[in-house]
Formats: C-alpha cells, structure tokens, sequence
C-alpha cells in the first residue's frame, strides 16, 4: 500500500486532530447549559478545522469524493509530420554517389528525423571522426568504413572530419533541413574510389572543346570490369572517344543559375560541365519526360562533372523554383 494517504483521507484525518484539540479544551463532564450554546461550541470547532486545511484541499477531495478527478494531460505523437518531397520521389531518391575527390568537400543533405549513412571507399578504415557541433548532430562508426549521422534540430548546418587509420581525412558539411523540405536527403551517401578515365573528364571540364579526346583510344582493363561485374554502373567506364554533342544542345530555363557550361553525351550518359559555377551551385535533380510526366532520374558525381544515367532528348535540371532544360539536336 502507498505510504502517500489520499488526499481526503490526509483532510479527514486534520479534521479529526483538531476536532479532538478542540474538545480537549472543552470540559466533557459539564454539559452546555443550552443548546445555543452547543451549535456555538460546534461552530468553533468547524472554524478550526477550515483554518488548518486549505480550502483547494477541502475542495478537491469533496469533489474526489464524488468521483471526480479531472482531466489528465498526455503527450501525443504530433502528426503532419510526413515530408511531401518523397511522394514523388524515384526508387533511387535518397541515394548520392560520389567519386573520392582528394581534398574537396562533400556536402550531405540530412533532414530532422531521419539517419543517413555514410559509406568511404572499399579499404578504408575509420580511426576517429569528429562534429562539430554535437549538440545538433550525432554521429557513430558502424563498420570500418561506415558511419551514420542524425541530425537533433533542423535548421542547422555543421561540418564532419572524418579520419582514417592510414593518414586520410574525409571533410564533409552537414546540412538539417526540415520536414517540409522540398528537397529529398540523403540517405545513403556513398564515396567510390575513382575509376579509369575520370582525369580525362575533368581534363575536358577544365578546357576548351574535346576534339582532341576524338582520337583517345580507350581500353578498360579487364580486372576492373571484373572487380565490379554485376555493377552497370561501375562497368560502364567513360569512353573518351565515345564523347560528342559539342554544339548540339539547346538550353533554357528560369535563369541562368543552373546552366552549364558545356553538355556532352555517350551511349550511356549525358555529362554536365558547370566549370567556376561548380564550388557555388546548389546540383539540381534531373528529369525526363516519359509519355508526358517527369520522371527522375539517377545522377552522380565524378570529380567535377554532374552525370546523368540517362541520354534522353529532353532532361530537366529542377532545384527548388530554378529549372533548365537540356535538350539535345543532334542524331
């Protein structure tokens, strides 16, 4: 039983302690000579007792008496929290790519409530990793190349360093966005070891027109086909050779703060060169048109070009209001 009486048992039990005070003082072997005397013998005693409990204390348990205890407060799950960017969103949304890059940055999406994990390149083992703020993101080491991050507000951005056990540094910048978000997080971050002829991407990023990557003949090496059979992905090198569209897209949009620089194609992908841009821009979501609808498609990064899996006539580069489209002309 609880050592705590109800609260109108505590009352009762005041009550009667002062009632007997109060005919403690009162000689019981005289009776009152009237009974006026009498009710002004009781009316005092009454006064006593209500002068010794609070009268929120008589109140409530008369009322708790009757059965009443009033009404009783309790947290609830708060609803409409569900974020409306992934109604729309494709199979692969939530899932970034990213090419080792040296000593560059790599810029994570997070949104509050949700866990992204990062994933280093195949080899790597993580010694330490540090937030700086840990107060607004909480992060913990998974597996020797893996770590998950969650944000604890929205709103907020930090930066992450990231060590491995052989000397290298991974920085990243943490975003909290909210869950009205128009932009999907991510979810799944991904860094790759870089492949075969990425340099020569960057290389045509960084100058003129490729011509002269024309006449580059490329052969991949077996074991690396090998090393990633079963990834289309992965075993689709970049060709140089392979590399045209120079002059044959056509472009327009809300403004000019998603237009590339330069846009070219292979069998496989369409590559997108923002040049001085790329340190600033915002990297859009990509779209083509199947029978009359965006539907997203895969992007991914290599070095500093923006790659999309895709090598449609129309693709649709969106980023909050902004919006390009790329259309290719040639055959």
């Amino acid at each position: 039983m609880s050592s705590r009486l109800p609260l109108f048992f505590a009352a009762l039990l005041v009550s009667n302690t002062v009632l007997g005070q109060a005919l403690a003082q009162t000689n019981l072997n005289r009776a009152p000579q009237n009974p006026n005397q009498r009710v002004a013998q009781g009316q005092q005693v009454a006064s006593s007792v209500s002068a010794s409990v609070p009268p929120d204390a008589l109140n409530q348990a008369a009322a708790q008496r009757r059965g009443e205890f009033g009404p009783m407060s309790r947290t609830t799950v708060p609803l409409g929290q569900i974020q409306k960017a992934w109604d729309k969103a494709g199979k692969d949304s939530g899932v970034h790519t990213q090419v080792e890059c040296g000593t560059c940055v790599y810029r994570v999406r997070l949104r509050e409530f949700m866990l992204t994990v990062i994933q280093l390149p195949d080899g790597v083992k993580i010694k330490n990793a540090d937030v700086a703020d840990a107060s607004l993101f909480d992060t913990k080491v998974r597996t020797d190349n893996t770590l998950v991050v969650k944000p604890l507000a929205a709103g907020v951005d930090s930066s992450l360093q990231v060590y491995g056990e052989e000397g290298q540094v991974y920085t990243f910048y943490l975003r909290a966005e909210t869950v009205n978000s128009k932009r999907v997080p991510d979810l799944f971050f991904k860094i790759e070891q870089p492949r075969l002829a990425h340099s020569a991407l960057i290389e045509v990023a960084a100058g003129g027109p490729p011509a002269p990557l024309m006449n580059m003949a490329y052969t991949p090496k077996s074991e690396d086909v090998q090393k990633d059979a079963g990834d289309y992905v992965k075993k689709a090198n970049i060709d140089p050779s392979k590399l045209r569209g120079w002059g044959d897209y056509k472009l327009w949009g809300s403004d000019n703060s998603l237009k590339p620089e330069m846009v070219l194609r292979d069998d496989h992908f369409t590559y997108i060169f923002y040049g001085d841009k790329w340190k600033d821009i915002e990297l859009p979501t990509a779209y083509v048109v199947v029978d009359g609808i965006d539907e997203l498609v895969n992007t991914r990064v290599v070095g500093t070009t923006y790659i999309v899996e895709n090598t449609g006539k129309l693709i649709t580069l969106k980023s909050g209001q902004s919006y390009m489209c790329i259309q290719y002309k040639g055959t």
